[in-house]
């Protein structure tokens, strides 16, 4: 079974990672799909099926009880219409992973690529386009765009930019911990996250839950 452990560190939040190596068919039966699931999975073509399926079968496979019911929102966020649990998805080639937790909270999912330091002035600040002395840029640029999308997840809004609208900020003590902070200004408001990550097999998982003590 192509599940993959990862520990959240927070006791409200469950992570779920899978790599998929099955077809479509070895998910179905556990995905058990509502009628208006079948008919939005049958008007998709290509690699979107099988991680709509995927997505349903973690959802039951983890979730007991009452059979949850995933919709999504007009900007793409994906809530639960029958239960109370907050939920995010993120998926990067063969690897997907679903959030189940007790509060709103973002999860993104990115392969590192050495072809995103060209990138990096289009979604870092000037103090987060300073690599480290303690890491590599390929692996620093990934992070730092993988904890802005779970920022911009957990906002939910759309039309966020990222440079000046969303802030990483980690220390020396912080990283080599596998935490830092996060910074979200939409109306001249900010609000403030923990963030984490974990490093696997090439990938960086990154994860943000609020938090008023930072």
């Amino acid at each position: 079974m192509p599940a993959i452990h990862i520990e959240s560190k927070i006791s409200e939040l469950s992570l779920f990672l899978w790599e998929i190596t099955e077809d479509i068919d070895w998910f179905r039966k556990d995905a058990m799909l509502t009628e208006m699931e079948n008919n939005e999975f049958d008007a998709m073509t290509g690699k979107r099926r099988l991680e709509y399926m995927v997505q349903r079968f973690l959802l039951r496979k983890n979730l007991e009880g009452n059979r949850p019911i995933m919709l999504k929102t007009r900007n793409g966020k994906p809530y639960l219409i029958n239960r109370p649990e907050q939920i995010s998805i993120s998926h990067s080639k063969n690897l997907l992973i679903l959030s189940v937790g007790t509060k709103n909270h973002g999860v993104d999912l990115e392969k590192i690529d050495p072809r995103i330091n060209r990138l990096a002035s289009k979604f870092c600040n000037e103090e987060e386009m300073r690599v480290p002395d303690y890491t590599q840029a390929d692996f620093w640029y990934t992070l730092i765009w993988s904890c802005k999308e779970s920022l911009y997840k957990v906002d939910g809004l759309g039309q966020l930019e990222f440079r000046s609208q969303l802030a990483v900020h980690f220390t020396p003590e912080s990283f080599d911990r596998k935490w830092g902070r996060g910074l979200v200004r939409r109306n001249n408001k900010e609000v403030y996250f923990r963030l984490y990550f974990e490093e696997i097999d090439g990938f960086v998982v990154t994860w943000a839950w609020p938090t008023f003590n930072i």
